[in-house]
């Protein structure tokens, strides 16, 4: 087991997980999440010692509520250095997570009781709440004034790093208004393909009269072609989305490379030739940007965080999905869990009520670099 020391001073702000977060919240602030995976993992993949400032660690209790065969990191804390796994791990950070959601969300409450923090650093205003509680229906399109949504703080910056890392935003989802008042959002699906749910999510998808973008694990388009090809058939944007959705972040470059090789082999064989790559979990490197774009690829994350992986009913995903939504959001949901195909039409309906306009991704990216 190799460790490397981070800098002394270091204060650790919160660890991104994506589609396998443990924390509270949904999608992490993405100038804190890049700040975290840099933190967590050195540029060859070696995992880093950390500073954080959560209370009350004790090694005995790490220790007992650990399996025996469990492998452990040395973490370093405020409080000293401590073994963990990585469930601990991650339990830890979604603790600090927590209590900085805590903070911010009082500051937010302090400030206007008409406003939310969005994940993304905006302050949204609106008229209209979506619903908060998971029985209750998505708001009506009559009920929607597109023009009470409006953003009062500029998006470029810290959001450009986690959505899109080597693109040049030239603005943020709120500043690409339609005439009508709308804004331009895209669906996106990860984790497939799936030979009954995804068939199921294309139907959908033509019933709603949208497209989508499905970003597919190597590995699954290997065993699913046909309903890989299906997806591209029936005009849907593809993505890679890694061979077996490891985190690659914590690999070598040479594993990286590797990890391309195999999965475009299989894309390219089906005349597959994806545009868009998204890292499992949402975490990248320079390493792995590049080769992004060895394959000509950009590297593309996600604004709107479904949760689909711990809520677990469909009308809880629906509720929050739109709770959080804001112009020109990206949304993720993914496509192996029937839960997730159930709220599915719910969340284009409650989405569109709120003035989303489902484009393709290569729209929106043209909209936000010109």
């Amino acid at each position: 087991m190799r460790f490397v020391w981070a800098a002394t001073g270091m204060v650790l702000s919160v660890l991104l997980t994506g589609c396998a977060a443990s924390f509270e919240g949904g999608v992490v602030d993405p100038e804190a999440a890049d700040q975290a995976v840099s933190e967590l993992f050195s540029d060859t993949g070696e995992r880093v010692l950390l500073q954080g400032g959560a209370s009350e660690l004790d090694q005995r209790a790490l220790d007992q509520t650990a399996s025996p065969n469990d492998e452990k990191f040395a973490i370093r804390t405020e409080q000293g250095i401590f073994m963990m796994t990585q469930m601990q791990l991650n339990q830890y950070l979604a603790q600090r997570r927590a209590e900085q959601m805590g903070q911010a969300q009082a500051t937010a409450a302090a400030a206007s009781s008409a406003s939310i923090q969005n994940p993304y650093g905006r302050v949204v205003s609106r008229t209209i709440v979506p619903p908060s509680g998971i029985d209750q229906q998505p708001t009506s399109a009559a009920a929607f004034d597109p023009t009470s949504i409006k953003s009062t703080l500029s998006v470029p910056g810290a959001f450009e790093r986690y959505v899109g890392p080597a693109l040049a935003f030239t603005r943020g989802p709120s500043g690409m208004k339609n005439a009508d008042g709308t804004y331009p959002c895209v669906m996106t699906l990860d984790d497939g393909p799936h030979h009954t749910r995804d068939a199921k999510i294309y139907d959908i998808l033509d019933a709603k009269g949208i497209k989508a973008v499905f970003f597919f694990v190597g590995n699954k388009v290997k065993i699913n072609p046909n309903t890989a090809k299906t997806a591209l058939a029936r005009g849907h944007e593809i993505g890679y989305h890694s061979w077996d959705h490891k985190n690659l972040r914590a690999e070598s470059l040479a594993t990286v490379k590797e990890d391309f090789r195999k999965g475009m082999e299989v894309f390219n064989n089906l005349g597959i030739k994806p545009k868009f790559f998204r890292p499992p979990f949402g975490n990248y490197n320079a390493g792995i940007i590049a080769t992004a774009q060895g394959y000509g690829m950009e590297v593309i994350n996600w604004t709107n965080d479904s949760l689909d992986w711990k809520i677990k009913t469909a009308s809880g995903i629906t509720a929050h999905v739109l709770e959080q939504s804001a112009p020109g959001d990206i949304v993720l949901l993914h496509s192996i869990r029937d839960r997730s195909v159930e709220a599915l039409p719910d969340v284009i309906d409650g989405l569109r009520a709120q003035g989303c306009r489902f484009v393709s991704l290569e729209t929106w990216i043209t909209r936000a670099t010109s």
